[in-house]
């Protein structure tokens, strides 16, 4: 019985150590597989030129551009091979389809209106012209510069903030934790003070969700800090990501004017037929709603999966990279472009459903839109690790959707953890961005436009007001890379921390040392 017992109290701590491995999914025991058979040795001198050079599907090593992993098969990029091209094909022709309507409705409209009678002999037309005297003392030059100096402040400062999150990411979760749950008690005591009980016993129920929120997830500030700090380290190393990033909003604006001018084509087209009662079709309208979601999701979705690839190729490499971004994006717009399209239709065919049920004016219609909303943002969180499967892997998107699902099952609590804590520096920075550029776009107004009058005041403030946003918009293309960054890396290190572990030691150590929870746990799974 003795013999029995001490043989079982030596099997429960293995048998521990299995869930768990089941569990997290963290293969680090793979480690010394990978440090005999891929790694050399380190006192090997052609290391560097062996990882560089050396790529074959059955050994987890590296041919500069992808990098290697335990799943080496998935890794395998010798054949490419253009994933859910139909996705891609008819996302291409959606496009044609908008731009041949636009044209032909919109030059109809235009001929419509500009169809005036002239006949001088029926009609007469009397017009009258006021004609304003320009003040002479009046300047652009103000204006021009005042939006000049405010955009160029706001990507300054857009700039400096990514510095600030390479070197105190941690510090700057910890100060805006606190700062919400001061913000929510001062909140609580102003309703006090102005009688409004409600908004006190609100604020105060919020205040100390966040004090139970900050408790409860504290031990994964470092590792949310780490990834933040290794993100903004990659984009300021890479800045392609950032150009991608801009001219995706840029395509996406001028794709939005195009649909604009269509869809004001089409109701225009059925106002002037001559059929009195004639309505726009609900079909028409739906498709035309989901062509316009479907065309600004793939382009916010093209930035997202060329930064993650980029990513992707750091985590996976040992040596500096040589313009990944262009790679990156290529394979974005190619072999992955048709899994972006499969993904952004989902998302767009639920956005399309939600204004139909928003513009439906019914008692019951609010709660359905708030069940929409939620199942939207599940879907659109649930993509964003997807398409980064995408982008890591090169696999469709219903094979990337079941290993985000798998990882989301083991790690998913962890994921909305890390989310969220990395995404408060980024929203901050946004919005200080937008007040530093607004006020000094103010201040050099104000230099040559006098304020003490209602004139000068209300132009500078509306001035200042669009280089604040036109700087806002920019600095969100800025830092939302660093987010894409975040997931990728988040998504690499819970499949596969060995590889980080060998080729990029110190940001290892980062997101390990600095964490207790995740360093136990890899110590753990490694024993």
């Amino acid at each position: 019985a003795l013999s029995t017992s001490f043989t079982l109290c030596q099997l429960i701590p293995s048998l521990r150590q299995k869930q768990k491995e089941a569990t997290f999914r963290i293969r680090i025991n793979v480690y010394d597989t990978m440090q005999t058979t891929a790694y050399p040795p380190q006192d090997v001198p052609e290391y560097e030129e062996t990882m560089a050079m050396t790529a074959t599907p059955t050994q987890t090593t590296t041919n500069g551009e992808f990098g290697g992993s335990e799943y080496g098969e998935r890794l395998n990029y010798a054949k490419p091979k253009y994933q859910d091209w139909p996705c891609m094909v008819a996302f291409y022709l959606m496009m044609i389809a908008i731009v041949v309507f636009a044209v032909i409705w919109g030059y109809s409209v235009g001929f419509d209106y500009s169809s005036v009678d002239t006949d001088s002999s029926t009609s007469t037309t009397t017009t009258t012209t006021t004609t304003i005297e320009p003040d002479e003392e009046f300047s652009f030059v103000g204006i021009f510069l005042g939006l000049i100096a405010g955009f160029v402040a706001g990507v300054m400062f857009a700039l400096l903030w990514l510095q600030c999150i390479k070197m105190f990411a941690e510090h700057i979760i910890k100060i805006l934790l606190f700062v919400s749950i001061g913000l929510w008690l001062v909140a609580a005591v102003g309703g006090v003070m102005i009688g409004e009980f409600e908004l006190a016993i609100f604020a105060l129920v919020v205040a100390l969700f966040f004090c139970l929120y900050t408790w409860c997830i504290w031990g994964r500030i470092p590792f949310a800090s780490a990834c933040l700090s290794i993100s903004s380290t990659i984009v300021t190393m890479y800045p392609g990501v950032i150009v991608c990033s801009i001219a995706a909003s840029v395509i996406t604006l001028v794709w939005f004017f195009m649909w604009v001018w269509s869809a004001v084509g089409y109701l225009a087209s059925v106002d002037s037929s001559d059929d009195e009662n004639a309505q726009p079709s609900i079909v028409v309208v739906f498709i035309l709603l989901v062509c316009m979601y479907w065309g600004c999701n793939v382009w916010r979705n093209v930035s997202h999966t060329t930064t993650c690839g980029v990513a992707a190729s750091w985590y996976f490499t040992s040596t500096t990279l040589q313009s990944p971004s262009k790679g990156a994006f290529r394979r974005t717009m190619t072999t992955s472009f048709g899994s972006i399209c499969f993904g952004s239709l989902l998302v767009a065919i639920l956005q399309a459903i939600r204004a139909f049920v928003r513009s439906a004016k019914k008692n019951s219609g609010s709660c359905i839109v708030c069940l929409l909303g939620c199942i939207e943002w599940f879907v659109r969180f649930f993509n964003t690790y997807a398409f980064a499967q995408c982008a890591i892997y090169g696999t469709s998107f219903l094979t990337s959707a079941k290993a985000t699902w798998d990882l989301f099952l083991n790690r998913g609590f962890q994921a909305i953890i890390n989310d969220d804590l990395s995404n408060l520096p980024l929203t901050c920075g946004a919005l200080l961005g937008f007040l530093v550029s607004g006020a000094v776009s103010f201040l050099i107004l104000a230099a040559f436009y006098p304020i003490t009058t209602d004139h000068g005041l209300q132009l500078c403030i509306y001035v200042a007001l669009c280089a604040a946003i036109l700087s806002y918009f920019v600095i969100v293309d800025i830092l939302i890379c660093v987010a894409s960054g975040v997931v990728c890396i988040f998504v690499c290190f819970a499949e596969d921390p060995a590889v980080c572990r060998e080729n990029r030691p110190e940001a290892f150590a980062k997101m390990t040392g600095r964490s207790p929870a995740i360093a136990d746990m890899v110590n753990q799974m490694h024993m």
